[in-house]
């Protein structure tokens, strides 16, 4: 797991954007790169943000955002008795992202989970129609989110719809919100948002010699043998780290994840079928540097037992011993 630390300075690629009507038409090149939307870092890539609070339906939450050292500081409380969310929204926007897959997010959380706002000029019975897309947050630690725009549900008032399917080539409008139904104060920092490309599909591979990975798939994150392992999981957070950890979740009824990755469907049920997980099953299952299952389990598994077991492979003792 590897903590970000915010740009103060732009890499490649940089477009400065200006109100009121941005225009970044990505299919007007060859190749597709990763588009840098807004950092934060200068007046010119304001995007006309305010706030939405659900004062505007009765509600009690307040949310209040700053812009500076290139970062946007969204902070407030939410409480449940009357709406429960708060918002920060830009003003109207021209995105062209059609060959682009997703929006990608460099922030620092404080482990609650937010959403992600998309609009398009698509409307359902007269009425505008927004997208959303929930990611969970860190507490306290800088990370990339990354969210495929097939992950956007669309939605009129919070009421979920089976379309339109959101058009990436036709985005109006971009926001960030909280809305999970806790009370009790938010902070998020957002450092950059970028659109990124195709991606290529997720494979264990990608692990081999790098890390060790523990998959949790369990039917539903509500199952008791999922949140006893995730309470396990919270307990260690250093201990996990220092053993060149990566954890993946495979979930039947949520949006599946390998580390700050979300996985399509298609992608879940391919490391579920690699690794022989039946859906709607719980297991625990790690996988060494080289690739190989050291431990399948199906229930929820101490941590120190994991730690334990790691410490005892010759790869981990060579490893504290060049430390």
């Amino acid at each position: 797991m590897t903590s970000y630390n915010p740009p103060f300075s732009l890499f490649r690629g940089i477009l400065l954007m200006t109100l009121p009507s941005l225009s970044l038409n990505a299919s007007n090149t060859d190749s597709v790169e990763e588009l840098l939307l807004t950092d934060f870092s200068t007046s010119s890539s304001d995007l006309g943000w305010f706030v939405v609070n659900d004062n505007v339906m009765g509600g009690r939450s307040v949310g209040e955002f700053e812009q500076n050292n290139g970062e946007l500081v969204f902070t407030g409380s939410t409480n449940t008795n009357g709406g429960g969310f708060s918002s920060i929204r830009t003003a109207r926007v021209q995105l062209n992202l059609a060959r682009h897959e997703g929006i990608r997010l460099s922030l620092k959380g404080d482990g609650r989970r937010y959403t992600w706002r998309l609009a398009t000029d698509a409307s359902w019975n007269g009425r505008t129609v927004s997208y959303w897309a929930d990611f969970e947050t860190r507490n306290g630690t800088w990370s990339t989110v990354t969210i495929p725009f097939t992950s956007f549900i669309p939605r009129v008032r919070g009421r979920r719809l089976d379309g339109p399917k959101l058009d990436p080539g036709k985005i109006t409008g971009m926001g960030l919100m909280i809305y999970d139904k806790q009370d009790g104060p938010f902070e998020l920092r957002l450092a950059n948002i970028q659109a990124y490309p195709t991606e290529e599909l997720f494979s264990l591979g990608q692990y081999q010699w790098k890390s060790r990975v523990l998959i949790v798939s369990a039917p539903s994150d509500l199952d008791q043998q999922f949140i006893e392992q995730q309470n396990e999981l919270a307990l260690s957070p250093e201990e996990f780290e220092d053993r060149d950890m990566a954890l993946i979740i495979l979930l039947d009824n949520a949006t599946s994840k390998a580390e700050d990755r979300n996985l399509t469907t298609e992608e879940s049920a391919a490391t579920r079928a690699e690794l022989g997980i039946r859906p709607g099953s719980f297991a625990v299952k790690l996988i060494g540097k080289d690739g190989s299952v050291k431990l399948a389990a199906e229930s929820a598994t101490s941590m120190q037992e994991i730690y334990a077991l790691i410490d005892t492979m010759p790869m981990r003792q060579r490893e504290k011993q060049s430390h």
